[in-house]
């Protein structure tokens, strides 16, 4: 029996010519057009506003201002504090969602599931924010559920505040959450949990040793995908937060309308070294995450 071509080292490195064509255009294309942009961006950084007009002469005068100021420190805390609450959440109640979803059996039970994980991303972020607005507020749904159960005197202080915005962006960003985790959850082999038992492992052992350690790539890339799409959250900061919650995406956009480009350039920048720095850190700790779990075994 002859060997596939897929098999040959020609007919591998064949396959690997034909995925960099088909990939390369669009690549280069991205990595031009972000290389651009960011040019762009950065040249405005540096011009000079007179507080009527963008001139362009470099005086850096942007980046004395935010980095001097303590309101953009508070800001920039504020945000991190806001994505890392937000995505600590969405694990804590993704994982055991996912988890749930693979043990269902029933196809039908499946699909409703998957809807009404998905259902947040069917309606317009808009009516989202405003639907939490009526629920949150101090006449809403759940002060009257609280007041009812005795559980609080008087209705809490839930809007226009850091809960609201947490909460809110709980909800729209858990989708993104589960399913990377399912994603992989689905894959594991059923064989090795099979194993596992007739080894004589609980199922908490086996939780612990076999489904917890393959999961880990999914609750990685689902923990990295909440919190960038957290760090440039805007619509939901800016219904829910009345001014009060104040994050890097609702600075750029006011220094926009307000012809402010240089510093809009400025924390535009910030945002994104923040991102790309979180990302890299997180993608270092992971990779030695899997050398210690290869280690262990």
């Amino acid at each position: 029996m002859s060997p596939t071509y897929a098999a040959t080292p020609r007919g591998a490195r064949g396959r690997s010519l034909a995925l960099t064509g088909l990939l390369g255009p669009a690549t280069v294309f991205l990595a031009a057009v972000l290389l651009v942009a960011l040019c762009i961006l950065l040249v405005n950084s540096a011009y000079h506003f007179t507080g009527t007009q963008v001139q362009p002469t470099l005086t850096f005068e942007a980046y004395r201002h935010f980095f001097t100021d303590p309101f953009y420190a508070g800001v920039v805390w504020q945000e991190i504090r806001l994505a890392v609450t937000t995505t600590a959440i969405c694990l804590v109640v993704g994982y055991p969602t996912a988890y749930a979803i693979t043990k269902i059996r029933r196809p039908g039970w499946v699909i409703a599931a998957y809807i009404l994980i998905f259902s947040p991303l069917l309606t317009s972020s808009i009516v989202r924010a405003y639907g939490w607005l009526v629920v949150l507020a101090r006449g809403g749904l759940v002060n009257w559920a609280l007041l009812r159960l005795h559980l609080v005197a008087a209705p809490v202080r839930l809007l226009f505040d850091v809960t609201g915005v947490t909460v809110a962006l709980v909800h729209v960003l858990l989708p993104f959450t589960v399913f990377p985790i399912l994603s992989v959850l689905l894959r594991t082999d059923p064989a090795l949990r099979e194993a596992a038992a007739d080894l004589g492992a609980t199922r908490l052992q086996g939780f612990f040793r076999i489904t917890w350690p393959l999961s880990f790539p999914g609750l990685y890339a689902a923990a990295q995908l909440t919190f960038v799409l957290a760090m440039n959250a805007y619509v939901t900061p800016q219904l829910l937060g009345g001014g009060r919650v104040q994050v890097l995406p609702l600075l750029i956009y006011e220094n926009i309308s307000d012809l402010d480009w240089p510093l809009a350039a400025v924390e535009a920048t910030v945002l994104i070294v923040l991102v790309w720095a979180t990302m890299l850190g997180s993608n270092l700790l992971f990779r030695r995450r899997l050398a210690t779990l290869e280690d262990r075994r």
